[in-house]
């Protein structure tokens, strides 16, 4: 299983204000204020963490069928500048992040053995409709290069609960998928 999540950092200074009283300790364990704090820049780590978060979940939400809103429930422990773990209730979630000035990228993983395969991209239009086209066309493209079989026969259906699942001719495929997108950018990754 995989999961991932994207930040837009200009996007981001636009849309939400971190800063304000309460938001810190509504979201973010003692230990993740701890890493805010003593960041060189506050902002990155701030999204970082968010984006673990939401990278994580993306898997739970697939093992559980069941969604919640409670970030603290979700513990990122940090391993290096872009590996850590987050942990909800006793799963153990691995993530590898890519942080730049434009921004956060987070791929998490249930299992450390799967093969990952992912693409980031800028798109050239803000409109969300087209932004999930061009999200799910890259991805049946990856997957139809993958499989070596036309575009046409990949679907990608989502679950009530918006789990996005791959199917080639309305079979199931046993490849994990993610989608992300945010202001500017978006990313898939595939597993298996």
């Amino acid at each position: 299983m995989v999961g991932n999540d994207i930040v837009d950092l200009k996007q981001a200074a636009l849309e939400s204000h971190w800063q304000r009283k309460g938001f810190i300790n509504k979201v973010f364990t003692d230990q993740e204020i701890g890493y805010i704090e003593k960041a060189k820049h506050s902002s990155f780590m701030v999204w970082k963490l968010w984006s673990m978060k939401e990278s994580a979940y993306k898997i739970n939400v697939q093992q559980y069928n069941h969604r919640f809103f409670n970030p603290k429930k979700m513990a990122c422990r940090l391993l290096d500048a872009g590996q850590g773990v987050v942990t909800i209730n006793k799963d153990k979630y691995r993530t590898n992040s890519i942080v730049n000035d434009r921004f956060v990228y987070t791929i998490a993983t249930l299992n450390n053995s799967c093969t990952i395969e992912s693409e980031y991209f800028e798109f050239n239009n803000s409109s969300y409709r087209v932004q999930s086209r061009t999200g799910h066309s890259k991805l049946i493209q990856a997957i139809s290069k993958k499989l070596h079989v036309k575009n046409d026969v990949i679907k990608i259906k989502k679950s009530i609960l918006g789990v996005p699942k791959l199917y080639k001719n309305d079979n199931a495929l046993s490849i994990g998928c993610s989608l992300t997108n945010h202001g500017n950018y978006g990313a898939y990754v595939l597993s298996s």
